[in-house]
This record gives C-alpha cells, structure tokens and sequence, in this order.
C-alpha cells in the first residue's frame, strides 16, 4: 500500500478495497488461507493460480455485492499488482484464456449543457459551493485539481484570471496553466473576502476569523492543506443541491447507482464547448490532455484564445455577459440575412445580364442568316 500510494493516493484506497475483497474471498472458498499465505501456496503450486483468479471473478460478478465491470476490473488489477509484487508472474495471454473476464458495455455519459448548469447554480445557497462550481464550469478542473487550489496559484493580475494546477494534483502528473471566466473570478473573490473577513457581524460566529496565508487551500473554510477531507464535504454538498435543482437521476449499474449528473460532467461540458469555438488540440491543451507536440502557442495567445472566443459561451449568470452575447449572435444573423439579401440581388442581376447577352447575339446570328438569303 505504501509503495502504491507514492503516486497516486487513490489508487491506494482502490488497491486497498481490492485486497479486502480477495480476503473475504479466500475466507469463503479456501478458508486455510489469508491474504498472505496464499502468496507461499501459490509459489509452491498448491493452488492453481488461474483457476483460483476465475474463482474470484466469480465471487465479485455475485449479484450480492452488485459491482461494475469497471470495478471488477480495477480489482482484479490489485489484485495481479499484489501477486507480482510477490513474484508471481502471471501470463496475460494464459489470464486472457483461462480467466473470463465481465464485458465492458459503454455507456454515453449524461450531457450537460448551459441551461442545465444555469439552473443548478440558481438552485445554489451555499456560499462555497457556487465559486467551485463556477470554477469547474469555465476552467474545467478535474474535482480534486479545484479543490487543491492555493491562493498562491492564483492570478487575478491578469484577464482573463489564470490559475495554477500543481503537476502533483494532475491526473497526468503535468503542471498546467488553467483561465477561468470574469464571472468565476468575481464570486471566487467574494469567496476569499468573505473567508478571511470578520464574520461576527454577519452572526456567523460558529466561523473563525482565519490569517491569511497563501499556501492556504482555497475551497477550505479552516485551515487545511489536505483535499481528501475536504472531497466527501464538497461531495456531499453538491448531490443535496442535485436533489433539490431537480437532477436527481441514477444510473441503472451498480450497487451504489451513480448519479448520471457528476462534478465530472462539467469538466465534458468544457471540453465540448472549446472543442467547438476554438479547436480541438486547444482543447486537449486547456484540459490536460496528451497533446501533439507540434501545437505550442505562447501564453499571451492561449488567453486570448479562451477571452475571445470560449469564455462568453462559459457564462451563466452574468446576464449581461449573456445579453450581450445574444445580442452579437442577432447582429451575426442579421449581417448573414444581409449578406444572403446581397448575394441573391447578385445572382439575379448576372442571370439577367446573361440573358441580355445571349438575346443580343441570338439577334445578331438571326440578322446575319437575313443578310446571307438576301445575297
């Protein structure tokens, strides 16, 4: 577990779920063996190392336990680390014949789009989870990148706002620079203002009145550097607020029935939306995604990519960031109207002029054929 958790703490506690499951396992169907002295009957080739895998397939396909493939397939993953940890070398092409795996059978993940995401963040009372989620919606941070925010990471020197995700906190372990919308950056600074404020005259006594530091934790409302306790609260937070905004729905797969709305569907949200008005290595780009490494822009660039052309489309509440946007996409249809008016005036005049030529030599022709029979 120590080694497994250098790079990744999650995959720690997946590891970890994984090794519980094969002890339960064990404890059913070969009760003389644990955990760890299967390891010595299997060197010694007590067991079948293959037959007892398709056995705990088996034990975790049970209708009981009501896994996913995904999570049948993530603890199987622990458990092959775990056995060759021990030297216990497993073939994959021997795995893939005696050891039937369950099926895979995607899923298309349920869209969001602005409508959607506007109507959650009016449902929204919580004075911490409104910034995050703004957040989200226009810089499309992974959940815990967001919540591993530092107030140093943050620049609001610049337009639009950038921020830091630290390479530690990326899922592709790449440090990157992310730019959220002015309507983001106005209630993240109401956020942080009313953070290390005095609270004592909004009766919010229960709250302490915090020193600011800059390695502080953003979306904290104590002093913490640690996002997995802060995780599960902004979790918790956000699927009340999934309830009561009418977004309630679950998927049919699972033991626990994961909702179809996620913190993640606004991170796809992003993506599509920049994939749209701007162009798709930009996008792998703002995402951190692996990108071609061909495509490099200097950073002046970039900002402006996303001001002009991504961030008015990743605004929901700013009305008049939203009127105005309305009104430049009537002044686009009615340049267009214009624009078709125009051309088709043209068309009509080069038709006519082409029969007005094709009149004037078919007279000419018909004067000459006169001219020839009078001779």
């Amino acid at each position: 577990m120590e080694s497994i958790s250098r790079n990744s703490w999650k995959s720690k506690y997946t590891y970890k779920y994984g090794l519980v499951h094969f002890q339960k396992f064990l404890s059913q169907s070969h009760p003389e063996y644990n955990i760890e002295s299967i390891i010595n009957a299997l060197k010694k080739e007590h067991l079948d190392l293959y037959v007892m895998l398709d056995e705990f397939t088996s034990y975790l396909i049970n209708k009981k336990l009501e896994l996913t493939s995904n999570s049948i397939r993530l603890y199987m993953a622990s458990i092959r680390s775990y056995l060759a940890y021990y030297d216990i070398d497993i073939i994959p092409s021997k795995f893939k014949r005696k050891v039937k795996m369950p099926r895979h059978y995607r899923e298309d993940e349920e869209p969001l789009d602005a409508s959607d995401i506007r109507k959650i963040l009016l449902a929204c009372n919580n004075r911490r989870l409104k910034p995050y989620l703004l957040t989200l919606g226009s810089g499309g941070f992974r959940a815990n990148e967001a919540l591993a925010i530092r107030l140093k990471d943050i620049d609001f020197t610049v337009s639009p706002t950038k921020i830091h995700v630290r390479k530690e906190y990326a899922k592709t372990k790449v440090a990157r620079e992310v730019y959220i919308s002015d309507e983001a950056t106005l209630y993240l600074k109401k956020w942080i203002e009313w953070k290390y404020g005095d609270k004592s005259k909004e009766g919010a006594q229960r709250f302490k009145t915090l020193v600011r530091n800059e390695e502080d934790l953003v979306f904290t409302t104590h002093i913490t550097r640690n996002t997995m306790t802060l995780y599960p609260k902004v979790l918790k937070e956000f699927e009340k607020l999934l309830d009561t905004s009418g977004f309630s729905k679950r998927k049919e797969e699972g033991k626990q029935k994961r909702r179809k709305i996620t913190l993640h569907s606004f991170r796809r949200f992003v993506k599509t939306v920049i994939t749209d008005e701007s162009s798709s290595d930009y996008s792998e780009w703002f995402l951190g995604h692996s990108k071609s490494p061909y495509y490099t822009k200097k950073e002046p660039e970039r900002r402006q990519i996303y001001a002009s052309k991504c961030m008015k489309y990743l605004t929901f509440l700013d009305y008049s960031a939203l009127e105005a946007t309305g009104k430049n996409i009537e002044a686009k249809l009615k340049e267009k109207d214009s624009e078709m008016q125009a051309m088709r005036m043209k068309y009509e005049q080069d038709m006519q002029k082409m029969r007005d030529e094709m009149e004037s030599r078919f007279q000419q022709i018909l004067a000459k054929i006169d001219v020839a029979n009078l001779k």
